[in-house]
């Protein structure tokens, strides 16, 4: 029982045994006044008798003497008035029936109010006449009584009522108020959402206690602060350049890996400049730092949220190109690489004036067949370099298939080809999807929606114990007898914001196996869809029509919606929340933003970007890792790492504290999917 109801049942209570002690000493009070009444009556009456009589008795008068007793009596109050004779033993008695009255006869059993016998004898001087006796009727009494008593109880329920919704009042805002606030304030601080200090209660004792939570509340916010910028400088520590603020040569490795691991096409552009390294030597490192600083700035505008930019060495820049992120046209291509040198040169000439070193570019073309390796692309990269110093267009190109280079004749007459015009050229060694474009992606897609094409296939998450947590959904694109991943199609959707309508399919197609097995399903929202205000308003309803699946269907949110669009991605979350669907943060930490965004928002668990789940083992990367987990915990959110390709990291992160672990490790050979996991 809560405190609150104890004090307001103890005090009503102790309430209604005083007003109770009050009505029955007032019940008790009138009984007794009303039985002292009584006796006062009969006395006056047996004496006010006995001198009326008194002449009548002397002259032996018996008319007369009945005729005033019938004149005095009063049948109401007395029971029985009798009168002895004495000189001739003449009894005169007369005996006055019971009158009806309204009083219940358990009230009259309960209380008892006995009738009242007085006597009197009747004198002239020394001489005896007779004797009178007078008996009372209690019946007025009772009525009296029981009138009184209706009135008390009245009085007493009135009273309780009152008394007991002023208690409440009282309490409402004396104690409820306050520790209704102190306990809000207690689960908010549970959830990490610590918010404006409590008021200062007008209740003495309480003050000092809502100092205390204000208190506590602003040092375990001071203290999850700290936490995140921790979390934070320690990946920036691991993954960060601190001059350039772009990615450092740890994560473009890492990158590289990725990139060259997926069966696609793409292409690397590295630029070199050779400005900062003379300032370096020249022992100029801040301006050394500002030009880099000012350099990374600048690419950042340059780059799409689909490539990786980087600095690869101190005056070595890099951008990894998945595909659909290059240019589809040679001129384009050739005008794009110009441009961007000579935007760069410009830059450099404004931090360092004396500088007339030009900035050299180069790209690597990676086909499907490529077999290269991260230290191949590396050795790539140095020769590309080189070649561009002998350009007059002061940058290469190379090309690697089948694990061999290839460049370009046109070089040797200044002529740059463009990357994806030799993809097309060697089109006839190249699997037919690699020559589709964008658009052409979208519209496959919208047919193949229509004609419900599309299938699911699943990869599972378990927890430290191989329990089944839940199945991420890959949506998988049939054309033709041939599949399609996801990886393949959603970089092209994603360019052309036209991903709303595959994910709406997606979560219908969900909905559907639910209906037919009893299990977990996680779905991957694209942030253009979460862009979508359409998207969302379509989500809304559709929850409405489906609660019953709301414990069953999660949906994964990336981490960028929660730092590039905010708002939207609030709306969402408000969305689910309002119908009890929970949901995921994928790629948690993947970006250099604070992760402080988690206070504002509550989801289920949150996937580790791949970059701090990798090499668990890399005291560096560990550290950062550590940092995300203990951020995620202390909110009570659970962490879950994805690509868990083998044992030794999987027992380095289930160490670490990691909940969740999903990967080829981890999945089953029954459970494995047919289309490739993008996680």
């Amino acid at each position: 029982m809560s405190l609150y109801r104890q004090l307001f049942l103890g005090l009503s209570l102790l309430f209604m045994l005083l007003l109770a002690g009050i009505a029955f000493s007032q019940f008790t009070i009138t009984r007794n006044y009303l039985v002292e009444q009584q006796t006062i009556e009969i006395d006056n009456a047996i004496h006010a008798v006995g001198l009326a009589i008194s002449p009548f008795v002397e002259q032996d008068d018996t008319v007369a003497i009945e005729s005033v007793i019938n004149a005095m009596f009063d049948g109401s109050l007395y029971q029985k008035v009798s009168l002895q004779l004495l000189e001739d033993n003449t009894l005169i008695e007369r005996s006055y029936p019971v009158q009806p009255s309204n009083v219940p006869h358990w009230f009259q059993h309960w209380v008892n109010i006995s009738p009242v016998t007085r006597q009197n004898t009747l004198t002239s001087g020394w001489l005896q006449y007779g004797k009178i006796t007078v008996t009372s009727s209690p019946t007025l009494a009772y009525s009296k009584l029981w009138q009184s008593s209706w009135q008390l109880l009245t009085t007493f329920i009135i009273g309780f009522v009152i008394g007991v919704l002023a208690l409440k009042l009282l309490l409402d805002h004396f104690v409820k108020k306050p520790l209704s606030q102190f306990q809000q304030k207690a689960l908010a601080i549970a959830d990490k959402h610590f918010g404006q200090p409590l008021p200062t209660p007008s209740t003495t004792e309480f003050a000092p206690l809502t100092h205390a939570f204000n208190q506590m509340s602003a040092k375990l916010e001071q203290h999850f602060s700290q936490q995140a910028q921790e979390a934070d400088l320690l990946r920036k520590r691991a993954y960060q350049d601190p001059e350039s603020e772009l990615n450092n040569r740890r994560r473009l490795l890492l990158h590289m890996e990725d990139w060259l691991e997926q069966d696609t096409t793409g292409a690397i552009v590295i630029i070199k400049l050779h400005a900062i390294s003379r300032l370096r030597n020249n022992k100029e490192y801040q301006r050394a730092a500002q030009l880099a600083r000012k350099v990374g700035h600048h690419l950042k505008g340059q780059v799409a949220a689909s490539e990786k930019l980087g600095r690869l060495s101190h005056s070595e820049f890099m951008i990894i190109r998945p595909e659909h992120a290059a240019p589809t046209d040679q001129a384009q291509s050739n005008s794009a690489m110009l441009n961007l040198l000579d935007q760069l040169n410009h830059i450099q000439t404004r931090c360092s004036p004396e500088s007339h070193q030009p900035i050299y570019g180069g790209v690597i073309i990676k086909h499907i067949q490529s077999s290269l390796g991260v230290s191949e692309l590396l050795a790539q990269c140095d020769n590309v370099l080189s070649k561009a110093q002998h350009s007059p267009q002061r940058f290469a190109v190379i090309h690697h298939q089948n694990g061999q280079r290839q460049h370009n004749e046109d070089q040797q007459n200044g002529k740059q080809p463009s990357p994806l015009r030799q993809i097309h050229q060697q089109g006839g060694h190249q699997p037919e999807h690699l020559l589709w474009g964008k658009q052409q992606w979208l519209d496959l897609c919208q047919s193949a929606i229509e004609d419900d094409h599309f299938t699911l296939s699943f990869q599972m998450v378990r927890d430290s114990q191989h329990h089944p947590v839940h199945q991420e959904v890959f949506a998988v694109l049939r054309h033709h007898e041939h599949s399609y991943s996801a990886h393949l199609f959603i970089p092209a959707l994603s360019a052309l914001k036209q991903t709303a309508d595959l994910d709406r399919h997606i979560i219908q197609k969900a909905l559907r196996y639910l209906s037919l097995h009893q299990t977990f399903l996680a779905i991957n929202i694209a942030p253009t869809s979460i862009a979508d205000t359409g998207f969302i308003q379509w989500l809304d309803s559709f929850l409405a029509e489906h609660p019953v699946v709301s414990q069953q269907l999660i949906f994964e949110l990336p981490e960028i919606a929660f730092l590039e669009d905010s708002a939207q991605t609030r709306l969402l979350c408000m969305v689910l929340d309002k119908h009890h669907f929970t949901y995921g943060i994928d790629h948690f930490g993947h970006h250099f933003d604070s992760v402080g965004y988690l206070r504002q928002f509550n989801p289920q668990y949150v996937k580790i970007d791949t970059d701090f789940t990798r090499q668990p083992t890399d005291d560096i990367q560990q550290d950062a890792l550590r940092a995300l987990i203990q951020t995620a915990h202390h909110r009570n959110i659970k962490t879950i790492a994805t690509r868990v390709e083998h044992q030794p990291q999987y027992q380095a992160l289930k160490t670490l504290g990691i909940i969740g672990f999903q990967g080829h490790y981890i999945t089953n050979q029954k459970e494995a999917n047919h289309g490739r996991s993008s996680s």
